[in-house]
């Protein structure tokens, strides 16, 4: 096209035009993940310091409003950085005006870029600029999770929200929405918010009163963004704001990587259509044409890449003229992978990119990806009440790390759909204070594909909010060095509400909460063959001493804890908590001051334990709960009752899985040193120390990673590998069975 290149761009802060090429979101369904994992202890609620108006600590000037679109739309990009939006201090950017009185805003979410499965964006309201400042918040996260709504009530308290402990019995029609539209009105002393997937049929979320949250009379309103990752930035695209027209923007909380805001008339729009044909080796893709903008014709250039690559490879060009559906052909793919795929459309004055697609291509076998050897360990990660990865098959497509890349990673955890993680290298991912939660179901996380010496994660650990999970053969050490007394953080968790997960031989250490979690309302989850130990006491906990090992959250059912070994610690080898019921099989519990805690309203099925090196008088099993103890022994002279005197003891027990045989109790220690841990046969110098320092009766309680030799940093090696056309799941047996003893 022969047209003058001028682009109706106006600025604002430090913004440009780049901050429309194309965000990272992944499209996928319609599942909705967890909120944020709450400590199992409550948290202070703050002082209220009541704020009359909004403060006056702009630091950026003030321009004009978002324009009206002449011909096109007008698109709205907000970049911010910054922890997160939540808890009792906000972090990120914010483009806004001031309102007084009532109001009626509403917008529509383009897209959330994933810079971390907890970026979020949207609509907000607050009394100030002030980090802890009351606010209630739209939330949208990244691809297709709900639109819901979260408050922090006073300033400086913790915040709610409706899928969590603290706010889901104020949500109106479940709280969440499945569309892109959000709405904030306010009646008097009255707060509204609202979804759409039109943005005129509107349901109600959530109402709050003057007995929740107090506003005063002039408010900031506007889009809050913010990355959930301290060391980039989030692009948060809207449009269609209706109600107010923001003139200002800041950072909040003071981010490290400062945000910025960009404004762009008569945006041409395209979006990802559903791709079909997909064969092993090719897809024809589509892009969906709702807007020229003001021109006659547009370019389209698709570009797609493989997951978890971050270069893009172009597809074809083509010049369309009306508005409507545009495909063209991908030759060339690997079969069995994930590709994302993206649209960008130039009209010769404004070019935009649409958020990218997501397709996989089938596998060249076929087959169920059945069979392969059991574990090498007496206890077997399918021996559980989970049921392993009912969902593998021969098209599941499997993604390959290539380097110890967290992006990478967090990029292959963030996929919709079934995968297989798979590692071509060996190393350290360095999560730089941050969780790396799998957000959606059906991922098999396989350290065991890794060349010698595995993976580990280091300042950060793994949260897995999705359903029908299997986690094997990683290495998770958060410690503390560069973390923030406020931070916490357990290597390996489930999400609260999650079902049939299995964590496997895995290593969890050096943890300043837990070291490795079970969440609350969870069902069907099974931790076997694990190495769990040394979390630290006396470091960041914000309560003081706080070195734990492994908590059952609230009315967990059907959990299997077997094989396991809980060492060098204070408490909770595991805690039990009410309403709980849980098999606790053959694990060895070393040089504690508590053992296995069951709350009142648990029922546990207790066989085969060891105990040893008590640092109490304590019973090993104590509590208030019932349970069904079997050959559970004292392993040396401590004078330590093995069950205390309010646990109500059963004749048989109350749940076991169907699958799992015990060994006998003399055997656990030794089989359990042998098994457990990630790699067993191919362990890393801090998990050789621990098994040792078990074996000769050394080592106890630390307060620090640096009193053992600090951060490891492992060796970067790479081997390429070989998935085979079909026997998926044999692949992943037999990988496993390789780093077993």
């Amino acid at each position: 096209m022969e047209q003058d290149r001028r682009a109706f761009l106006r600025a604002i802060g430090i913004g440009t035009a780049g901050g429309l090429a194309g965000c990272s979101a992944l499209s996928g369904g319609e599942t909705a993940t967890p909120e944020e994992s709450e400590s199992d202890e409550s948290t202070d609620p703050g002082t209220e310091t009541p704020t009359d108006a909004p403060a006056a600590t702009d630091t950026q000037a003030p321009t004009e409003a978002a324009p009206e679109a002449s011909g096109g739309q007008t698109l709205v990009t907000v970049s911010g950085g910054g922890e997160d939006i939540w808890n009792s201090n906000d972090f990120g950017h914010f483009y806004y005006e001031s309102l007084t009185g009532d109001f009626d805003v509403r917008t529509e979410v383009v897209s959330i870029q994933n810079t971390d499965t907890y970026a979020k964006g949207g609509l907000m309201v607050r009394a100030s600029l002030d980090s802890g400042s009351r606010n209630v918040f739209m939330r949208k996260r990244p691809g297709d999770l709900p639109v819901s709504p979260q408050w922090r009530p006073k300033d400086g308290s913790s915040s709610a929200s409706v899928t969590s402990d603290a706010g889901k019995e104020l949500a109106r029609n479940g709280g969440v929405f499945e569309g892109n539209w959000q709405r904030i009105e306010r009646v008097g002393d009255t707060i509204r918010t609202y979804g759409s997937a039109d943005g005129e049929n509107w349901t109600l979320l959530l109402e709050l009163g003057a007995n929740t949250i107090e506003l005063p009379d002039e408010v900031l309103v506007g889009l809050a963004v913010t990355s959930h990752d301290r060391a980039s930035v989030c692009e948060g695209r809207f449009r269609n704001l209706d109600g107010f027209s923001p003139d200002r923007n800041n950072d909040i909380g003071g981010p490290i990587m400062s945000g910025d805001v960009s404004v762009v008339e008569d945006v041409p729009v395209v979006e990802t259509g559903e791709v079909s044909d997909a064969s092993a080796t090719g897809a024809t893709l589509r892009g969906d044409v709702t807007s020229l903008g003001a021109a006659d014709s547009a370019d389209l250039t698709f570009e797609y890449r493989e997951i978890p690559d971050q270069e893009w490879s172009e597809a074809a060009t083509t010049t369309v003229s009306e508005s409507g559906e545009a495909t063209v052909d991908a030759s060339g793919l690997t079969p069995r992978r994930y590709y994302e795929y993206r649209v960008t459309i130039d009209n010769g004055e404004v070019t935009s990119t649409s958020p990218p697609g997501l397709f996989s291509t089938p596998g060249p076998g076929s087959g169920d990806a059945g069979g392969g050897p059991r574990s090498a360990a007496a206890i077997d990660p399918s021996d559980g009440f989970a049921e392993m990865a009912s969902w593998l098959d021969d098209d599941t497509p499997v993604i390959v790390i290539d380097e110890p890349s967290v992006p990478k990673l967090k990029t292959a955890f963030n996929v919709n759909g079934p995968r297989v993680v798979a590692f071509e290298t060996s190393g350290t991912f360095d999560l730089d204070q941050s969780h790396l939660a799998i957000p959606y179901d059906e991922c098999w996380v396989a350290g065991q594909t890794a060349p010698s010496p595995g993976i580990t994660l280091i300042r950060g650990g793994i949260q897995i909010n999705g359903d029908d999970c299997v986690v094997q053969h990683v290495r998770a050490r958060p410690g503390d060095v560069g973390l923030e007394e406020t931070w916490q953080n357990d290597p390996i968790r489930t999400a609260d509400g999650s079902e049939n997960n299995v964590v496997d031989h895995c290593t969890a250490t050096w943890s300043t909460d837990e070291n490795l979690s079970v969440g609350y309302d969870t069902d069907g989850t099974t931790v076997t063959n694990c190495l769990v130990a040394e979390p630290l006491h006396d470091s960041i906990h914000p309560k003081g001493p706080h070195g734990y090992n492994s908590l059952i959250g609230n009315n967990a059912k059907n959990v299997t804890l077997a094989g396991n070994v809980w060492a060098f610690v204070t408490d909770r080898n595991p805690r039990l908590k009410q309403g709980t019921e849980t098999a606790v099989v053959n694990n060895l519990i070393h040089h504690h001051s508590d053992g296995m805690w069951a709350d009142p309203d648990t029922r546990h099925s207790i066989v085969g334990n060891v105990f040893e090196d008590p640092q109490s008088g304590k019973p090993n099993v104590f509590g208030q709960g019932e349970v069904a103890a079997e050959d559970n022994v004292q392993n040396d002279d401590a004078d330590v009752p093995m069950i205390g005197d309010d646990v109500a003891q059963l004749d048989s027990r109350p749940l076991f899985p169907s699958e799992l045989t015990p060994i006998a109790s003399g055997e656990t220690k030794a089989h359990n040193l042998e098994n457990a841990g990630a790699r067993p046969a191919d362990r890393t110098d801090h998990d050789r120390r621990i098994v040792s320092n078990i074996r000769n009766g050394e080592g106890g309680v630390i307060d620090s990673q640096e009193e053992v030799g600090g951060y490891p940093d492992l060796a970067e090696n790479t081997d390429e590998i070989s998935v085979p056309d079909s026997g998926l799941r044999v692949w992943l047996r037999e990988e496993a069975h390789a780093v077993e003893p």
